[in-house]
């Protein structure tokens, strides 16, 4: 029984307690209009019905109506009722009449989910025995590619980017891209960790959009690394300049040891970058122009002739130069690229030099389809054809490439000719 009577002494104090304090917040909160700042209007209940008059003020009233000259009081108004739902009751002007961005930055960062996305690469190739050397490769169905993406945003002006490949023939090759992306430089973005190695067109751009199976041997050799991919630092980005043009900026340091490798082997880092002006005019069939120079120099450990034993290893020292022309229209597409390279072995002291170009044309059909032609050399020891065509767009979901591949030097002799069907979907 004094428990029952405890328990309904404590629950009358908590009715008091939220009544008092709902009462006095409504006599605190200003006559404004919500969001706007404005006093607001009294119920029309109180314009067209006034309240009837206390008896103290009637017994005042009368009292003044017999005294000569009395000054009249004035009318009492009643508190606003304790029962008024919160739904009507205004918001504090410091609130209302905040901005939307002012509100966004009070409320803070929400962290985003992140982005997921990837590709799938495969392809059949057919070997023909036209080389002077009697073995040939044998046909083959390969998974080229399967990457998977995680991109996102961890602040307003922190992002990250994750990319791996599950289908890579090496553990240390899973890995892809794993950088922070500081947005500190307007148009600019800063990239701490593995990523790409800025230099010219090819290497760089994203291998779902080109129009060859294989990359051209020159991008291969001259035009990276160790690998495509190192450990370092990144500043990517643009300057508008307008009209249509704009300066494109992009430079690496990296560590120099290649993909995935934490520890670098040398005392210096490789510095790789590009410098362009790009022009695109929406009015002439979509017409965008790239042109660019790209530079890089630095050294690595290079594995020799045998890649597991470490006596042939030699330290080379390296520069590159090269420039690159990309032009893009709605009836065809076009890219070119010439670089040079200068390397030195240290540890034999023996010097060589070397270069290479491509050139690429594509044509553009009304059906997202056409034709491919592709012309890419490196010194005296590799020459190659490419011909074929393709169907769908460097945007497109799916898209499929035919090449043949005319080899006609490889390690300065004939070599084997290569067919290619190739089949891509993007998700």
């Amino acid at each position: 029984m004094r428990t029952s009577t405890f328990l309904e002494g404590w629950a009358l104090c908590a009715l008091l307690l939220v009544s008092q304090t709902r009462v006095a917040h409504a006599q605190a909160a200003p006559d404004t209009e919500p969001g706007t700042g404005a006093p607001t209007a009294p119920p029309l209940a109180e314009v067209d019905a006034p309240r009837p008059p206390s008896s103290n003020a009637i017994e005042a009233s009368a009292a003044g109506a017999s005294a000569p000259g009395a000054v009249p009081s004035p009318p009492v108004s009643s508190p606003p009722s304790a029962n008024a739902s919160p739904a009507t009751s205004p918001e504090p002007a410091t609130q209302s009449a905040l901005k939307p961005e002012a509100k966004s930055k009070a409320e803070g960062w929400k962290l985003k989910p992140p982005k997921l996305s990837g590709y799938i690469q495969v392809h059949f190739r057919h070997a023909f025995a036209t080389g002077t050397d009697p073995q040939v490769d044998y046909n083959d169905f390969r998974v080229q590619r399967a990457r998977l993406i995680v991109k996102g945003e961890a602040l307003p002006w922190l992002g990250y980017d994750l990319e791996v490949d599950p289908r890579a023939p090496e553990v240390r090759g899973i890995m892809r891209d794993a950088f922070l992306a500081f947005k500190l430089i307007p148009r600019h973005e800063l990239r701490v960790g593995q990523q790409k190695t800025q230099f010219g067109y090819e290497n760089v751009e994203s291998s779902t959009k080109l129009y060859a199976v294989n990359r051209a041997e020159v991008s291969d050799a001259l035009s990276r690394g160790m690998n495509l991919r190192d450990l370092g630092v990144g500043l990517i980005g643009n300057v508008k300049l307008g009209a249509g043009f704009r300066i494109e900026d992009a430079v690496t340091v990296v560590n120099g040891a290649g993909l995935n490798v934490q520890a670098d082997d040398t005392r210096r880092k490789d510095f790789w970058g590009r410098l362009g002006l790009r022009y695109k005019q929406a009015g002439a069939g979509d017409l965008l122009v790239r042109l660019g120079a790209s530079g890089g120099i630095g050294d690595h450990i290079d594995p020799g002739g045998d890649s597991v034993d470490p006596s042939d290893d030699f330290r080379l020292e390296f520069k590159r130069l090269g420039a690159d022309l990309e032009v893009d229209q709605r009836w065809f597409f076009a890219s070119a690229e010439y670089v040079h390279g200068w390397d030195q072995d240290i540890t034999n002291d023996e010097r060589s030099d070397t270069g290479g170009y491509y050139v690429n044309l594509i044509g553009k059909m009304p059906w997202r389809l056409g034709p491919i032609a592709r012309y890419d050399a490196l010194g005296d020891e590799f020459a190659r054809w490419t011909f074929g065509a393709f169907y769908g767009l460097p945007e497109d979901t799916f898209r499929v490439l035919l090449n043949y591949e005319y080899r006609k030097l490889k390690d300065g002799l004939r070599s084997d000719d290569k067919a290619y069907a190739w089949l891509q979907v993007r998700f």
